[in-house]
């Protein structure tokens, strides 16, 4: 376990509930060591389903950082990246956040697989839908549910929060450090491409 300190959340409710999550997803992991192989594939999607859903909520705030907070700004944005993001319709699709985030490459990631992982991992939320209608991975959910896809999505939610704590700070926070309930893989390095 290891901690992140969410210095640019926006919304406290959205920094509250992420926390919330996070205790959910350390349940989950206290089960999944004690687990036998069997029971581990069941807990990956829960898991990965959180994990996910964490994503999204701090792209959803960042997009509304730089939305709402016309006072206080994002000085780590472009005038001109925040007046195009300002002129799009809002709303909470993770498809259209994890576009605008590769778009504006908010994570200063470009050369990497970031943004693939990103969009992976909105596919993978989205099987959900135990029907699978857009056919998204294998037809088999235990196979796509699978530990190698938990631990990238580990690793994409640790770079997201990492890049978001070093390159969006507000420079001030008030809700309580993120502690994300798996071994620290490693600090944002540009040149990873274990991802």
């Amino acid at each position: 376990m290891f901690k992140i300190k969410p210095n640019f959340i926006g919304c406290f409710k959205t920094g509250d509930n992420i926390n919330h999550n996070l205790k959910v997803l350390a349940l989950l992991y206290y089960y999944f060591d004690k687990a036998e192989v069997d029971e581990k594939r069941l807990l990956c999607k829960p898991i990965i389903l959180i994990i996910v859903s964490i994503i999204e909520a701090v792209l959803h705030d960042f997009h509304g950082r730089i939305i709402g907070f016309t006072k206080e700004g994002v000085s780590s944005v472009a005038s001109e990246v925040i007046d195009y993001i300002r002129g799009i319709k809002h709303n909470d699709q993770l498809e259209k956040y994890i576009a605008s985030a590769k778009k504006h490459d908010f994570f200063g990631m470009k050369d990497t697989k970031l943004y693939d992982r990103l969009d992976d991992l909105r596919k993978l939320r989205n099987r959900i839908h135990i029907q699978n209608t857009r056919n998204y991975f294998e037809v088999d959910e235990y196979e796509a549910f699978n530990d190698n896809r938990k631990i990238m999505a580990e690793k994409v939610l640790e770079i997201v929060l990492r890049v978001m704590e070093n390159k969006h700070s507000r420079g001030f926070t008030y809700v309580q450090d993120f502690e994300l309930p798996w071994k620290e893989y490693y600090i944002v390095d540009k040149e990873d491409s274990q991802i």
